[in-house]
């Protein structure tokens, strides 16, 4: 499996790979038992993950992934910054926890917003190539911001995804920032695992008027290491068609 922005070529994505093992089960591509989970491995910029297709009466109903174990960097200080290039007002930005550089396969900062309001009133892509500069000098292109306030009262986080450098004003649904934003959640304690498994639920995307829901489910050892992470969801073929290469 490989995965292409429409600028750059990256190790890990999660929609897609949601939506390439749906679709092969759908089409019958893929050995499903009638009503069971099979795992398959896919080889990809990050390793060799495996990706797990449940089914009922031979037909999918859901796809999780198994993401790297996450990968903790650079924490923003200079918060007024990071604000104005998202096109804040100043006060967008949450002070605690501090935004956080995390990776689980690609490097993504993480935001906390202070209110949903503010968060919706992000414009889309942020200040785009100022965006784009201020996150590169972090080691990312990718910027995921959250509120713990949200639309849908069975989620954990409402979402916006902006990667401008990426040619990504902001994408719907972004699975490799949802398992690196669930990681950060629980770090920092503001998720906390039930009998060893923290769960977080995701929308996203209904800003650009594509919404999305993830699931990912973050398994923590007894001294507070986070030891799996797996995002999952559903997916829906909406167009099809053929290309002459």
């Amino acid at each position: 499996m490989r995965f292409f922005t429409p600028a750059a070529e990256i190790p890990l994505a999660g929609h897609p790979t949601i939506g390439t093992w749906w679709l092969l089960a759908e089409m019958g591509e893929l050995d499903l038992l009638e009503d069971n989970t099979v795992r398959i491995t896919q080889d990809t910029g990050a390793g060799v993950l495996p990706v797990d297709i449940h089914a009922r009466g031979g037909l999918p109903t859901g796809v999780a992934m198994i993401q790297p174990l996450p990968n903790f960097g650079s924490l923003v200080t200079d918060r007024d910054r990071l604000d104005a290039a998202l096109g804040g007002t100043g006060e967008t930005v949450r002070r605690d926890p501090a935004p956080q550089v995390v990776a689980t396969a690609l490097p993504q900062l993480m935001v906390p917003i202070a209110t949903l309001a503010a968060l919706q009133a992000l414009p889309s892509g942020g200040t785009g190539t100022t965006l784009a500069a201020f996150l590169r000098e972090l080691g990312t292109d990718c910027a995921m911001c959250y509120s713990t306030d949200t639309v849908d009262p069975d989620a954990t986080v409402h979402c916006r995804m902006f990667a401008p450098g990426f040619g990504v004003p902001e994408d719907p649904a972004t699975g490799s920032a949802a398992g690196a934003l669930a990681c950060y959640l629980v770090w920092h304690g503001i998720v906390p695992p039930h009998d060893g498994v923290a769960t977080v639920v995701i929308e996203q995307g209904l800003e650009i008027g594509r919404p999305s829901r993830i699931d990912v489910e973050i398994a923590v050892g007894n001294g507070g290491e986070i030891t799996e992470v797996r995002v999952g969801g559903q997916a829906v073929k909406l167009i099809s068609g053929e290309v002459t290469l």
